[in-house]
């Protein structure tokens, strides 16, 4: 799936996160980095760039027969984790754009992701659209597979946006976005559940949530 071409960061046993990094095509004050989660490696973000943003999209699969990863690693090794982060934070010092991190999750399983790793590089913000929050338990004490047991009062974290058009319409009060909102609310973490992406496909969704994006920064 990996062609030569793809840049890739790899750990001391080897192991690779490949990825495509487009540089935002004009400076300006505002100069952030949008971190894309999209396991399915699909061509609909290849070579992605909207106006002053840089574009990183890492590249995964553990195969048809493996569990997806949520971009955290397989058995038991959150190899794919530390690779990822080592990656957000070497490209934000490498751009200087380390005070401007978001993250993009459109699915279940990247949602999950775009959370978790938004969390751990300090994101401004993360959208993610229906996300996984509570995964199967774990033998590792290293990581939990409850998002909300990340979640605090004294730290500091991105502003969530999360959509869950169940949720919106009322038919899932007590769905897993919602059970995510109600512990970022009882930790004064702000997080809203009434944005949605639109657009007719996933690349405009994206190009929406970014505009959002820069309006909210623009108005602080």
């Amino acid at each position: 799936m990996h062609d030569e071409t793809l840049l890739y960061i790899e750990d001391d046993a080897q192991r690779k996160l490949f990825y495509r990094f487009t540089p935002a095509s004009f400076i300006s004050n505002f100069v952030p980095l949008i971190v894309i989660l999209d396991h399915t490696c699909s061509d609909r973000f290849h070579n992605f760039e909207y106006k002053m943003w840089n574009v990183l999209t890492p590249l995964t699969h553990l195969g048809e027969e493996q569990m997806p990863s949520c971009w955290l690693g397989e058995k038991e090794d959150f190899y794919l984790k530390d690779l990822l982060q080592k990656l957000i934070a070497e490209i934000a010092d490498a751009y200087e754009c380390e005070d401007h991190i978001y993250l993009y999750g459109g699915s279940a399983i990247d949602g999950y992701g775009a959370i978790l790793h938004g969390i751990l590089c300090k994101a401004n913000a993360v959208y993610a659209y229906a996300p996984h929050i509570r995964l199967m338990e774990t033998k590792s004490a290293e990581l939990s597979s409850d998002l909300t047991n990340f979640l605090n009062s004294s730290d500091r974290f991105p502003v969530f946006y999360l959509c869950d058009d169940e949720t919106i319409k009322g038919n899932t009060p007590k769905s897993e976005t919602v059970y995510f909102a109600e512990s970022c609310k009882e930790n004064d973490i702000s997080v809203e559940l009434d944005f949605c992406a639109s657009g007719d496909d996933e690349t405009e969704r994206l190009k929406s949530v970014l505009d959002f994006f820069e309006r909210v920064a623009s108005e602080r």
